[in-house]
């Protein structure tokens, strides 16, 4: 078969494509398709050798997402069922992107897909782009051009009971058919490059986290007894889509009186009364980046003395733990903190869930939990009391940026300590 087209000289593409309305692929959203190849090229610098297979999403839309390693190298958020190889000791094509086949019949159902060529390149800001139907021979020809033989694994390992992954599937037949041919463990270089995020990404998270601010104000504002948790999850919805977030970033939990305490509680059914608390654990994803915010507030507007005490034991973990958060500080740090603080007022019992997690791409993203934590990351802080003979939990969630000399609370205007929260739900 004959080669595909010369590298491209310009990869930088700033504004879109003239005719991109015809299903060229580009990247999704504000993020350049500069950024994208830096990226390549960072995780290229990193594995230094060998080559290294990532796969799209085998399908996206009705609830199934992209790929996110795939995505975070090259923003197509739509493409599915393709494959990016990354070959650093390739001597002409260090970046090869496969499309899946083209059926122009399927144009009709699922909209235009054009045929390969120059504006396809340019769009992807991929040099070599061709079709998933001549991945099998493109792969051995790559594999056998590069000195090293190395397949260079990318990925998250699977427990013994999960299906093997994609790649570490390919690569255990590419070794059988290919001799001399290796695998290689590189499975921390894509989490811990995702983990630090850049402006523009932390631009856009900011995005998803002010709307999720307006939405959960919303939801406090609205509350009331009489009302149903499906009712107020529609005040969420409604106010994240008006700003400008596509959807949530997770199953939404609104959990009030004896659903208040079941941390995974997603029936969002139940009719609140008043005396009762209500958790609302919900965020929004902008251009595929999520947001994740707890609070619990009084369905009538006012906090029982016990739930008051409850809720004010939670508010010092969490300001104890942010308190600490910057570069250098530990994930197992932070966790003891939080606990001493409940396990002194007596709850130890009733904190059952780590302090936090990653936020990126996924609301739990990837990143090294077991590092210090560096400038760019995005945490959540969330500890939590739970009494089911109660039917009191209290959780509060923030979503804490870190910064060269400590930390930003991203979601600093929304209401956090149960005063606060009573004065705003009495405007």
């Amino acid at each position: 078969m004959p080669e595909a087209r010369r590298p491209l000289e310009t990869p930088n593409i700033k504004a879109p494509l003239p005719g991109n309305d015809q299903g060229i692929p580009t990247p999704h959203g504000d993020i350049d398709a500069e950024v994208y190849r830096k990226r390549r090229q960072r995780v290229m610098e990193k594995m230094g050798s060998g080559i290294a297979v990532i796969y799209a999403a085998d399908s996206i839309g009705e609830g199934k997402r992209q790929n996110l390693d795939f995505y975070y190298l090259t923003g197509l958020a739509h493409e599915a069922g393709a494959v990016l190889v990354l070959a650093p000791e390739h001597p002409q094509y260090q970046e090869q992107l496969f499309l899946r086949t083209l059926e122009v019949e399927d144009n009709r159902w699922h909209g235009i897909r054009p045929m390969l060529g120059r504006a396809i390149e340019l769009g992807t800001g991929i040099a070599r782009v061709s079709r998933t139907a001549n991945f099998p021979v493109l792969l051995n020809r790559t594999i056998l051009q590069c000195k090293s033989r190395e397949l260079v694994y990318l990925g998250n390992f699977a427990t013994y009971n999960r299906p093997v992954s994609k790649e570490l599937q390919l690569y255990r037949d590419l070794q059988s058919r290919i001799l001399n041919c290796s695998i290689r463990d590189e499975h921390k270089i894509l989490p811990h490059m995702r983990s630090i995020h850049d402006e523009g990404e932390i631009k856009l998270m900011q995005r998803a986290i002010d709307a999720t601010v307006l939405a959960h104000k919303a939801a406090m504002q609205a509350v009331k007894p009489g009302m149903n948790e499906r009712q107020l999850l529609h005040v969420v919805e409604r106010t994240l889509h008006d700003n400008a977030c596509d959807t949530f970033a997770y199953e939404p939990i609104v959990g009030s009186g004896p659903n208040n305490w079941v941390l995974h509680y997603t029936a969002n059914n139940r009719t609140m009364n008043a005396g009762e608390m209500v958790l609302l654990d919900a965020g929004g994803e902008h251009q595929m980046y999520a947001a994740d915010l707890t609070r619990t507030f009084p369905v009538d507007g006012t906090f029982t003395p016990r739930q008051r005490e409850i809720h004010d034991v939670v508010q010092e973990a969490w300001q104890t733990t942010v308190d600490m958060c910057k570069p250098g500080v530990t994930w197992m740090e932070l966790n003891d903190a939080a606990r001493r603080v409940i396990d002194k007022a007596g709850f130890a019992d009733e904190y059952y869930h780590s302090l936090g997690h990653f936020l990126g791409l996924d609301v739990h993203d990837v990143g090294l939990e077991t590092e210090p934590l560096e400038p760019g990351q995005i945490i959540t802080i969330e500890p939590g009391i739970y009494i089911a003979s109660e039917n009191i939990g209290v959780r509060t969630e923030d979503d804490i940026l870190i910064t060269d000399t400590g930390c930003i609370n991203m979601s600093k205007d929304l209401p956090r300590s149960a005063a606060e929260i009573e004065a705003f739900m009495a405007r």
